[in-house]
């Protein structure tokens, strides 16, 4: 009978074996990440969430406001909170009350221009950094330029601060971008009163082009959150894994 000695046991299909297991997992487990992270998730984001209005419902944005250019009668919403899924955390207005045609019922739009009714809720006491007490929610109608983007019709309604997204809206909060909230909860709420915008003539094309020009100097890509970096650093850990198991099979 051949006795093998250390050298000739075949370690090499087992630890490839193992490694492959290991990262088909953490594609897996990326993949599910991406879609819907679990409610009960110990550890949240919180951020200005953005979405857009679709046959009534929000839709989490798939994209940044630089990056989406809404058309004339749609309208776009923020909620800054603390999200423990990817499919961000929802604005508490009733979109049977505070609907396009009712926020932008004072609002006229002049030649080249289109209409985009913006929901800005500015979050609970709970989400508030230290200090620091969120406005009132409220609506906006924007007059903007046909091809404005997203950034830039909120640039129009509200002082915004943007780095690789939306940071801040009116100030709030005065500092910061996307936090890191351990042991996370996250709840919706009931819906609350938004303030409506008072009714006003139609903005003039220049004072329209000013704003959108102003919103795209810090045009960025939005409210998507850190989600996508996230996958990106459980990727990098699986290749990082693969190449160190690698090295110990040479």
């Amino acid at each position: 009978m051949a006795i093998l000695t250390h050298r000739q046991v075949p370690r090499v299909p087992l630890l490839t074996t193992l490694l492959s297991a290991l990262v088909a997992g953490l594609l897996a487990a990326l993949t599910v990440g991406a879609v819907a992270a679990p409610a009960s998730a110990a550890t949240g984001y919180r951020y200005w969430n953005y979405f857009h209005v679709q046959n009534g419902h929000y839709v989490f944005a798939k994209t940044g406001a630089g990056d989406y250019t809404p058309k004339d009668g749609a309208t776009e919403a923020y909620r800054y909170g603390t999200s423990t899924t990817s499919k961000g955390l929802p604005p508490r207005a009733d979109l049977s009350k505070y609907d396009f045609a009712t926020i932008c019922s004072g609002t006229k739009a002049g030649s080249g221009q289109k209409r985009v009714a913006v929901i800005i809720d500015y979050g609970t006491k709970a989400d508030a950094p230290a200090g620091q007490t969120p406005p009132a929610p409220r609506t906006a109608c924007a007059a903007v330029p046909a091809n404005a983007n997203g950034q830039q019709v909120l640039g129009a309604v509200a002082q915004v601060r943007v780095h690789s997204y939306t940071c801040g809206i009116d100030g709030y909060p005065a500092s910061g971008c996307s936090v890191t909230v351990k042991n996370a909860t996250e709840s919706t709420g009931q819906p609350v009163t938004f303030a409506l915008p008072k009714a006003a003539s139609s903005q003039s094309g220049a004072q329209a082009g000013q704003a959108a020009s102003s919103s795209q100097t810090n045009a960025g890509s939005g409210g998507m959150g850190p989600w996508p970096w996230v996958a990106l650093g459980v990727i990098c850990a699986g290749l990082a894994l693969g190449a160190y198991a690698m090295n110990r099979r040479r």
